[in-house]
């Protein structure tokens, strides 16, 4: 548009919307006053420049993202573990909390607008996989890696969907995921061999009883049952042990080198503590 028409075109709609005349006649009715336009510098013109003022409003009136601080997040955490899971409600609080900090670190605009989010997304990583996850309901637990899942492959950023973008995340991230696989495996090691000593000692029964000439069968008290909400975290449901491992052989490519370095550390360590590769507990899913 031609600059000097531009000009006259602002006037013009400056004197449209402010003249307290024009206003009481036609107050928020602004047909008559874009026909008043278009009859003198166009249809095109005015339909353009009436556009752009509206774009411009609706940017001045946007509402903008909150910034999300580790203070913030560390409100979140005191806020979760003083919420008892023993009602309905107080579950639903802490699943609202957990959902909480998962939105403010996969949110784009949240992200986008504070330059230093990453400071906050490794403060929401640790928590979710420190002192929330060890605090947490078996459906919490599920909440939490749905989530990390979310995080590591499809959190989508300003930069577009490739996941999370900063190597301090990372850390934190690689971090988390192997102190709960090293719990989650170290429990199995246990299971293992107290399996085995129970095997032993029904062995060394049976051939007692057997000497004795006694045909009677062993009894064994059943397992009490726990109610599904606060049984065992560890071992690990196979399908989260999976998403966990995978997660660590996810960074083993990532474009960092450290996060590469630090991921090929870890999973060496599982190799030595288990004395077989880890991949041989289960099969990782290709999607």
């Amino acid at each position: 548009m031609n600059p000097l028409k531009y000009v006259l075109l602002l006037l013009t709609y400056l004197w449209l919307r402010f003249d307290p005349i024009l206003y009481i006649t036609f107050r928020k009715d602004w047909t008559p006053r874009y026909e008043f336009l278009a009859n003198i510098f166009g249809e095109t013109a005015a339909e353009k420049f009436l556009a752009h003022r509206v774009d411009l409003v609706k940017a001045r009136n946007k509402i903008l993202p909150p910034i999300v601080l580790s203070a913030d997040v560390d409100k979140k955490i005191t806020e979760f573990l003083t919420t008892k899971p023993l009602a309905q409600p107080n579950k639903t609080k802490r699943l609202e909390i957990i959902n909480r900090l998962i939105f403010w670190a996969v949110d784009p605009e949240i992200n986008r607008f504070n330059i230093d989010s990453y400071k906050s997304r490794s403060a929401i990583v640790d928590a979710l996989l420190n002192p929330i996850f060890q605090n947490s309901l078996a459906g919490e637990i599920n909440c939490i890696l749905d989530g990390l899942k979310t995080i590591v492959f499809s959190r989508v950023t300003y930069l577009g969907s490739k996941g999370e973008p900063s190597p301090i995340v990372h850390n934190v991230i690689l971090s988390g995921a192997a102190r709960i696989l090293t719990s989650h495996f170290n429990e199995l090691v246990r299971l293992r061999d107290e399996k085995l000593d129970k095997l032993t000692k029904v062995r060394l029964i049976k051939e007692i009883n057997q000497a004795k000439g006694e045909t009677g069968s062993l009894a064994f008290s059943a397992e009490p049952r726990i109610e599904e909400d606060f049984q065992a975290r560890y071992p690990l449901p196979n399908y989260q042990a999976k998403l966990l491992w995978k997660i660590l052989t996810h960074y083993r490519f990532s474009a960092w080198p450290e996060s590469r370095e630090k991921a090929a550390k870890l999973i060496n360590s599982f190799h030595k503590q288990l004395g077989f590769p880890p991949e041989e507990l289960f099969v990782l899913s290709r999607k």
